[in-house]
């Protein structure tokens, strides 16, 4: 059989935890949880260029990012190859870190036709796109803004 005090502090306590939760006590910790995942780089990135660091090549490169789920996005690249040739992949970013408003991520294809396999690392805020990549005759960069 419970006291009379033990009976009123239970009450005090289910109170003070209605009232938390009512007054949005648990808000701070739901928009620290959509933080970690980090800015929402989704969407359509038209300003662009990637640069090969072996041949001195470059051209412009655009990309359309859409998000799979909190760990992956889907992203296709287009741009072109001395200027005129087209060429356009889809690629899966692997969420590899996330922090201050950055998501770090790894990429990898293979590609026939290009002789082997693309890989890349990089990193995207909610306005710059910046990648490193690397197939078995090349090397360079991707940045994008929008």
């Amino acid at each position: 059989m419970a006291t009379s005090s033990t009976a009123v502090s239970r009450r005090f306590a289910i109170a003070f935890l209605a009232i938390g939760l009512l007054s949005g006590w648990a808000q701070p910790r739901a928009a620290n949880a959509a933080q970690s995942c980090g800015p929402d780089i989704s969407g359509c990135w038209n300003c662009g260029s990637w640069l090969s660091c072996c041949t001195g090549h470059k051209g412009n490169l655009r990309a359309v990012i859409r998000r799979c789920d909190s760990s992956h996005y889907e992203c296709t690249f287009s741009g072109t190859f001395f200027k005129v040739i087209p060429f356009r992949y889809t690629v899966t970013l692997h969420v590899t870190g996330v922090g201050d408003g950055i998501v770090y991520f790894r990429a990898s294809r293979k590609i026939p036709l290009f002789g082997g396999s693309f890989s890349c690392t990089g990193y995207a805020t909610a306005c710059k796109f910046h990648a490193n990549y690397c197939s078995p005759k090349d090397r360079g960069t991707f940045d994008m803004s929008r």
